[in-house]
């Protein structure tokens, strides 16, 4: 059976059983700061099972999409090297809300696998909790399982908690044995409790029963509900007769088209070997080696492309980090198999075309997708040599010291400069005896935490955020979401429904305290889709609130609030006014990102997607999937465009539709974006048609004028634009303008304004050539500086000494010369006439003084430059320092220029 088979027939099943089947959520956890990554079934319906948010239906099936390969639950190192680790994996998932429970969560599990998979019941065994006498009774009496094959387990293994307190529950899980091929244990009790490769867990069903106060203290929850899990990979493994699951059809392409990039025949046969012959293939521990290799490769390359696929892009830190940390290691490991071109993107490519009917998305950023993996492989590849070569360096260094232990500065430094990450570097030390200091390591990522953290501030008013979403809640049971009426209007009345003061739910807020409302209708804007949420006040007779900003949650919009004067109570009527001129800047900054976005396609190409945005009454800020820098002539054209639009004043027009009507229509949805059913179509004439819910201009002539001040980058893949608009783009350029007047004024390119906008010669090009000209200068003078030296005159009066390479000569020359590279080239000259001998060269600056010292290689190593002139340098109250051939520094004291010849003759023994 393959996998797509046995995934959509669990999703069928449970269709059938009255479930509501869902996509599987983005691996960016939406609205959760607790998770780097989705990493089980139940996270998006965490909200659910705590009883902070209602859905439609009380039944639902998924197949979740989980990274595992951070935080706790990171088996990054098992990964390739086990049958069963992987970063990337499938969560097959049926879930009750208060509906069914034990009963029919067993019955549903058993007869799918039984009836519908075909398990044969003799190759299945179950546990349950040690105390949990219904399950038992359930497995035994309903679904006939013998006693026999029904053990029981203790907390560890088979109770299951959502954190400290929260809701909890035993679980009964779904053993499958693959046979005695698999393992030796026999007793299957001994052999689940050991984790023996014979007895594999499929399905896990966890009960919420009880919400845990405090750890021990539980009470019995009015509605119980049912979270399943069961891993695709592991149920595909028994369902296809594999030990494996990297053997299934689910990696098995990857790992056979890694083989073949990596060119090596005799890889190649012992792959055909493996899918022929199983376990039983004789295979050497090397070539298993190079097998555990291509398995980390495929792995690696399914959780980055599906990464990428959702949003994440490679970044030195969050979510970026683990992203680099996993394509880095693949590529570590296809190095050692093969030195060979890139391979990230063709063995991804395979991955898109087996995975993209169930996840269309794979294929819908498949450009994003393959330039993102080239480009990283490309950005390492760059860097490796040099990372490796400065390990390399340091490791021989610590061997020849008999230290055994990496310092955990060195593996920052590495990751920090060279973007290795800390597993990479210690991968890299362990194959040569070596561990990490990770206390330090640690330390030093801490640190640069802390100093990231120290640069930033936020506005935002100290609030719990469980506590916000449940005051959330209750405002959508009572009255559903907020009456958004900032489409119309800046002002309106609004009646205050709820009130917090960020920690509990209160009745009223006086002068001077902070908090949050909650409004029947509001003309605020709550921040969402990149754009700043609207600031105002709430005005009533004796009552000024000011509303610093406006967030969302559960459809609900929360103004924060911080009050000037009086007094605002739950059930008061208030005049609620939006900052007029700034919502009008935030509009027309909004508008703008939308024909942007679509002129950047226009220019560079259908690859190019938004990748984030941020919008306010100031500027804009748009990030877009793009692999290098643009040129001033793409930039032009982009301005060009988009001004275009803007003085031909088109009509903006704003529909509510279908969501599959608005994209068949060709709307445009933004990636990472949650829509619903109906969803609002924002059309700029035959330009720009985009799904959006911000405020806009209602023609494109408001936004009066688009200016570009700067294009970057932001990691692999990622470009971003800032660019401003209305009255600030218009300040911007006349101050520009002046200072490009004036400046032609002073450079003598003054022209009427006629021969101005003719003229091919700009300032930039004034600049360049006059900056060529002083270098120029500055060549002449340093040729002028060195020939006025008398090389010869210096060398007559050089000082014999004896070295083990036979006579040599030591030069002194004290020269009233400052620009170091023509005191160097006079340094190398003398030390040419000498030949074998020593050159000292000190210079003349103004508060401090170039001092060089060069050295005859036949003279090294018993004359190093770096020595003697630290040395020298000391007697003159100055440091410096260099090669055992050549060394530079500076002095402050000239005067004691005697002393140091003094102390340069006694070095070098001469009389």
């Amino acid at each position: 059976m393959k996998s797509n088979e046995v995934r959509g027939q669990f999703l069928e099943y449970f269709k059938k059983q009255g479930h509501e089947v869902l996509p599987s959520s983005s691996l960016i956890p939406e609205n959760d700061p607790t998770l780097l990554f989705a990493n089980a079934g139940m996270n998006q319906f965490k909200n659910l099972f705590l009883g902070l948010e209602h859905k439609p239906f009380k039944r639902a099936a998924t197949s979740q999409k989980c990274v595992r390969a951070g935080g706790k639950h990171n088996d990054l190192e098992n990964v390739g090297f086990t049958a069963r680790h992987h970063t990337f994996f499938e969560m097959l998932g049926n879930f009750s809300f208060g509906d069914y429970f034990k009963k029919d969560a067993i019955h549903f599990a058993w007869e799918l696998l039984t009836k519908v998979y075909g398990i044969p019941k003799e190759k299945l065994y179950v546990t349950v909790f040690q105390t949990d006498d219904e399950a038992a009774d359930i497995w035994h009496q309903q679904e006939g399982v013998p006693k026999e094959r029904i053990f029981r387990l203790g907390e560890k293994d088979n109770f299951w908690r959502m954190g400290d307190t929260g809701p909890c529950g035993p679980c009964t899980e779904i053993f499958y044995d693959h046979g005695p091929r698999a393992g030796r244990e026999t007793d299957p009790f001994k052999g689940i409790l050991a984790g023996e490769d014979r007895f594999v867990e499929i399905w896990n069903l966890v009960f919420m029963q009880f919400y845990e106060k405090s750890p021990g203290v539980m009470d019995p929850l009015p509605k119980p509900s049912v979270d399943t899990g069961s891993g695709l990979e592991r149920l595909t493994a028994a369902l296809q007769g594999k030990l494996n699951n990297y053997d299934t059809d689910l990696f098995w392409p990857m790992v056979v088209r890694t083989a073949e990039l990596a060119k090596k025949e005799s890889l190649l046969k012992v792959i055909e070997q493996i899918d022929k012959e199983g376990v039983h293939a004789q295979i050497s521990p090397s070539i298993r080696e190079e097998v555990a290799a291509l398995r980390v490769v495929a792995d690696h390359i399914r959780s980055g492309s599906f990464l990428i696929a959702d949003g994440a892009l490679p970044s030195n830190e969050g979510r970026g980090y683990v992203l680099r940390r996993i394509l880095r290691r693949s590529i570590r490991y296809f190095q050692k198999l093969s030195g060979g071109d890139s391979f990230l993107p063709q063995v991804s490519e395979i991955l898109i075309r087996e995975m993209s009917g169930q996840y269309p998305e794979l294929n819908a950023r498949k450009d994003v997708v393959l330039s993102t993996l080239k480009d990283e492989q490309d950005r390492f590849m760059q860097t490796l040599g040099t990372g490796t070569s400065i390990l390399n360096e340091s490791l021989a260094k610590l061997k020849s010291q008999n230290q055994k232990q990496v310092p955990g500065d060195l593996v920052f430094k590495l990751y920090d400069t060279y973007g290795f990450p800390a597993d990479l570097t210690r991968l890299m030390a362990e194959e040569q005896g070596f561990s990490v200091d990770e206390k330090q390591f640690d330390k030093e990522m801490e640190a640069a935490k802390e100093k990231a953290k120290a640069s930033w501030k936020g506005k935002g008013i100290s609030s719990n955020e469980a506590h916000l979403v449940a005051l959330a809640q209750k405002a959508k049971d009572q009255s559903s979401a907020t009456n958004f009426t900032g489409y119309k209007t800046t002002d309106d009345l609004a009646e205050v429904l709820l009130l917090s003061d960020g920690e509990k739910e209160v009745s009223s807020l006086r002068a001077g305290q902070t908090g949050f409302a909650i409004l029947k209708s509001t003309p605020f804007y709550a921040e969402g889709g990149g754009q700043a949420g609207d600031q105002g006040l709430l005005i009533a007779d004796g009552t000024e609130v000011q509303v610093v900003d406006c967030t969302k949650q559960l459809d609900i919009h929360l103004h924060q609030l911080s009050l000037q004067k009086g007094e605002i109570k739950v059930g008061q009527k208030l005049k609620a006014t939006v900052h007029s001129k700034d919502r009008r800047n935030t509009a027309a900054n909004h508008s703008a990102t939308h024909l942007l976005h679509s002129a950047l396609r226009k220019v560079l190409g259908t690859h190019v997607t938004q990748a984030g945005q941020m919008v306010d009454p100031q500027r804009i800020r748009f990030d877009f999937t793009h692999n290098k820098p643009l040129t001033n002539s793409e930039l032009e054209q982009i301005e060009s465009l988009i001004n275009e639009e803007i003085a031909k004043a088109v009509p903006v027009t704003a529909n509510i539709m279908k969501h599959k009507e608005a994209l068949a229509a060709g709307a445009m949805a933004l990636f990472g974006e949650k829509y619903g059913d109906e969803v609002r179509v924002l059309k700029m004439g035959d330009f720009s048609t985009e799904l959006c819910g911000g405020t806009h201009v209602q023609n494109t002539a408001e936004i009066r004028i688009f200016k570009i001040v700067s294009e970057s980058g932001v990691s692999a893949g990622v470009r971003r634009i800032e660019a401003i608009t209305g009255d600030l783009a218009v300040q911007y350029l006349f101050k520009n303008l002046t200072e490009n007047q004036r400046a032609r004024h002073q450079a003598g390119l003054g022209e009427n304004w006629v021969t101005y906008l003719e003229s091919t010669k700009d300032m930039s090009q004034w600049i360049e050539e006059k900056k060529t000209e002083i270098k120029n200068l500055e060549r002449e003078m340093k040729k002028a500086q060195g020939g006025q030296i008398n090389l010869d005159a210096l060398v007559q009066s050089s000082h014999l000494f004896k070295s083990k390479a036979g006579d040599a000569k030591f030069v002194f020359a004290d020269l009233k010369v400052e620009d170091r590279d023509v005191l160097a080239q006079a340094t190398d000259q003398l030390k040419d006439k000498v030949r074998t001998g020593v050159v000292v060269v000190l210079g003349q600056g103004s508060s401090t003084h170039p001092l060089i010292v060069a050295v005859s290689k036949d003279l090294n190593p018993e004359v190093s430059a770096g020595n003697l002139l630290k040395e020298l340098a000391a007697v003159m109250g100055g440091k410096g320092g260099g090669r055992p051939d050549f060394a530079q520094g500076a002095i402050p004291d000239r005067s004691k220029s005697q002393e140091a010849l003094k102390k340069a003759k006694e070095l070098l023994n001469i009389q």
